[in-house]
């Protein structure tokens, strides 16, 4: 009987302990997330600091390009460590996108034509961030929605609005990555059939996401869309009269104060027209915004300002003068 007593007493002990553990753990995810094990975003007090201002407000996108990588594992670590806890997928996610595209796609994107082979590498290096970023956060909404992964990846228009149809405005920013993790990753290769057969999820999730939070990240979802319904074929979804739209919006929701979005018009509406002046005239508006007017969005002003230098720089590459 004393036997079965100390034993029911030491089951007692390791459950305390085993959920103490948990509960440590689940706090310093919330911490290190910013979002609880649910993957809800944690209200800040007022008064708080806000611990990504040192990584948002850097205005020298070379030290974070350096400590970056060190931070996506530290957070993967963390996220094998707890995998219950969303809140750290979902970052784990969107980590690995932004390394992709600020240390991997971005200095790839200005090699010299001599270096085409590298540049392709670098890209396929991206697009791997990228899908792996995009699993992080759809091991999420699958975890929810049973379901949810493979409609999203279908080209089945019923299953993909009802998948969709889940989201609610607290998940937008976990649907603004795992959505422009997809057309990004498409864009660096338009030719992949299983990219191509699956867009539609993508884009569908973007524009529930729009449509649940139009001002998210000051423009940020609807500019992943005009890039795509400007770029992508009509038979894929390609709409360029939407993607007149989305720049609308886009530039509405940012106050005309990203330079992102002038790239974007640059890019996707001006250079395919021909219209050289025009082009030089939107790249000018974006390097003519003040990083410092916005320190939580400094460090992406500074990035996109940077592009926009190069393409002035590269102008003549792009425009035939006859």
């Amino acid at each position: 009987m004393k036997v079965f007593i100390k034993a029911l007493a030491l089951l007692a002990l390791s459950s305390t302990l085993f959920s103490c553990k948990s509960m440590i753990a689940n706090k310093l995810g919330d911490a290190a997330a910013g979002s609880d094990k649910n993957g809800t975003a944690i209200q800040k007090k007022s008064d708080s600091p806000d611990m990504m201002m040192a990584f948002l407000g850097e205005k020298d996108p070379q030290i974070i390009a350096e400590v970056l990588p060190v931070i996506v594992k530290m957070y993967e670590i963390l996220a094998l460590q707890n995998p219950g806890h969303q809140g750290l997928q979902i970052m784990a996610g969107q980590l690995n996108v932004m390394y992709g595209n600020l240390c991997v796609q971005t200095p790839a994107e200005s090699l010299p034509v001599m270096e085409l082979q590298k540049q392709v590498s670098e890209f396929k290096r991206a697009k791997y961030h990228y899908l792996k970023g995009r699993q992080y956060i759809l091991d999420v909404f699958e975890s929810r929605w049973p379901g949810f992964e493979k409609a999203f990846l279908s080209s089945d228009e019923e299953a993909i609005k009802k998948a969709v149809s889940n989201i609610t405005k607290e998940d937008v920013n976990a649907a603004y990555w795992a959505g422009g993790a997809s057309l990004i990753a498409w864009s660096l290769d338009p030719l992949d059939i299983d990219a191509l057969s699956s867009i539609q999820g993508p884009v569908a999730l973007l524009e529930k996401a729009a449509s649940l939070d139009a001002n998210y990240s000051k423009g940020s979802i609807w500019d992943a869309l005009c890039q795509f319904y400007t770029a992508a074929p009509v038979d894929f979804g390609g709409d360029y009269e939407r993607g007149l739209y989305c720049y609308e919006q886009a530039l509405k929701a940012s106050g005309g104060k990203s330079p992102g979005i002038y790239i974007t018009y640059a890019q996707s509406v001006l250079k395919p027209s021909g219209d050289r002046d025009g082009f030089i005239e939107y790249l000018n508006k974006a390097l003519a915004i003040n990083p410092d007017d916005d320190p939580s969005n400094r460090l992406m002003c500074v990035l996109n300002q940077q592009k926009a230098q190069y393409l002035l720089d590269h102008v003549d590459d792009y425009f035939i003068v006859w």
